[in-house]
């Protein structure tokens, strides 16, 4: 339920965006709105009490940021406020950027190896990822303990394992079935 509120309203504003051909500029805009949030959670509690009135928020959000964000991002907060979304704010930035990565083709993922991959290796892993996945991925490191060798990746629910624990279990199911 939460998901799909967060992507409906994502979705309303990534169209709108879209059409005035603003999607990065309102994506900047939102996602210094949330790091706002996040950093003074006593201000994003106080958007999201339910015992203050919708019009004492409005003019909250409008003495902090009027004149510093567009008015479409300011109307976005103001009906967020009005239908009691605003709870939902962080969730919508994260489903917005999903939305315009899709949009321009980026994939974003994680690429989990036993010890950090040089700038060189996380190059050449993003291009092969690219090419097999057909968009532009972007790739971060972590690091797995777990692994004895090798790499697993993960872009945008697909897993690409080429770990050797991998090829060891394959090889460990292949004996037994014999």
């Amino acid at each position: 339920m939460e998901l799909e509120i967060a992507m409906t309203y994502a979705q309303a504003l990534f169209g709108a965006a879209k059409d005035l051909d603003r999607i990065d500029e309102i994506k900047d805009e939102i996602n210094g709105i949330n790091d706002i949030f996040s950093k003074e959670k006593s201000f994003y509690e106080l958007m999201t009490n339910p015992a203050l009135p919708t019009e004492k928020k409005k003019k909250i959000l409008a003495a902090v940021f009027d004149g510093r964000v567009s008015t479409e991002v300011m109307s976005f907060m103001y009906i967020l406020l009005d239908k009691g979304r605003f709870f939902y704010f962080g969730k919508i930035v994260s489903e917005y950027k999903k939305l315009k990565d899709n949009y321009y083709g980026v994939g974003k993922g994680v690429i989990y190896s036993v010890m950090p991959l040089s700038d060189d290796q996380m190059k050449k892993f993003e291009k092969d990822a690219s090419d097999l996945l057909h968009k532009n991925v972007r790739l971060r490191n972590e690091i797995d303990t777990n692994l004895i060798g090798g790499v697993k990746l993960l872009v945008d629910g697909k897993l690409i394992d080429a770990s050797l624990r991998s090829r060891l279990d394959d090889l460990r199911r292949r004996i037994q079935e014999v």
